[in-house]
């Protein structure tokens, strides 16, 4: 079977529908003329992709990212102590190795090899018995040992398990975040397509999006297209908090600069320099201020 889908990293949220059947690892490795050291040493044109598993968005920050593994590879060759994750599955009576983690050290060795690197097998970990569809989805987020996945696709691993039958405390235990996480995600993956392509193309952060269509339910396309319009009128291309609601962005930003705040207030009424040079009635309203807050020290 020839490997006609490895450098394809374009993920489909919607039509992942694919169920394989655990094949023979000893079989699978003896076709593929695989060499066993601590890991199997596997040729990289017989490792193939699971069709649409993989949830990575081919943004022009992954080709990025898959560029600088390759010139990697190109002058250090494949670390063998970052294996790809593999497993076997029986199909039409051949034994098929398809990498479930790893997908962008895949992509970026083969495009080493095509630039001239000299890499004849990589490492490949092979599960073993007993590892459902589910586990692989997990595996995902958890397995990932390279650039964690971003908010939206960590959303589509999520509706995936959704769809698997998980129940929510379950996925977020599974993937390690909270419950309302989970459901913060699962809400964005529910969203417009327009919204889910405005965080797909970094136009809108994810956790904006997802504040926006919490607070504006059917409204929260409108009111992040005027953000939007208002964030590039000022010269930015990504939308953010500040761009939706100003005075919400402005009331977090003075609690989280409150204690620093009221540090720099004693500071100034302790300094007879810099209270005495005050207006009068500024003096009295620091100090009346001061006098209704609690010293953190008592």
């Amino acid at each position: 079977m020839q490997n006609t889908d490895a450098v394809n990293t374009t993920n489909h949220e919607h039509d992942f529908d694919v169920h394989l059947i655990p094949g023979s690892i000893k079989s699978a490795m003896k076709d593929a003329e695989a060499g066993s050291r601590d890991l199997w040493q596997v040729p990289p044109e017989q490792l193939h992709l699971i069709q649409n598993f993989n949830v990575r968005v081919n943004s022009e920050k992954h080709q990025a990212k898959v560029r600088e593994y390759a010139d990697s590879m190109l002058s250090e060759g494949f670390y063998q102590d970052k294996p790809l994750a593999g497993y076997v599955a029986k199909e039409d009576g051949e034994q098929v190795i398809y990498i479930y983690d790893g997908h962008t050290r895949l992509a970026a060795v083969l495009l080493a090899i095509s630039e001239g690197a000299d890499i004849a097998r990589v490492p490949v970990v092979v599960s073993q018995a007993g590892i459902s569809m589910e586990d692989l989805t997990v595996a995902l987020v958890r397995g990932n040992s390279g650039e964690p996945l971003a908010p939206y696709e960590m959303g589509i691993v999520c509706k995936r398990l959704v769809r698997f039958g998980m129940e929510i405390p379950v996925i977020a235990t599974r993937i390690g975040v909270t419950e309302q996480y989970v459901k913060n995600l699962l809400s964005l993956m529910a969203a417009p397509l327009e919204i889910r392509n405005m965080v797909i193309q970094d136009r809108v952060a994810a956790s904006t999006a997802i504040d926006v269509i919490a607070k504006h339910g059917e409204k929260a396309l409108a009111v992040l297209e005027k953000a939007e319009a208002k964030a590039n009128g000022a010269g930015k291309s990504r939308v953010t908090g500040k761009h939706v609601d100003p005075a919400s962005e402005f009331k977090k930003a003075i609690r989280e600069q409150a204690l620093e705040m009221f540090e720099i207030m004693k500071e100034i009424a302790n300094d007879e320099r810099s209270f005495d040079g005050l207006r009068s009635d500024l003096a009295d309203r620091l100090a009346r201020t001061l006098a209704e807050i609690p010293d953190v020290a008592e």
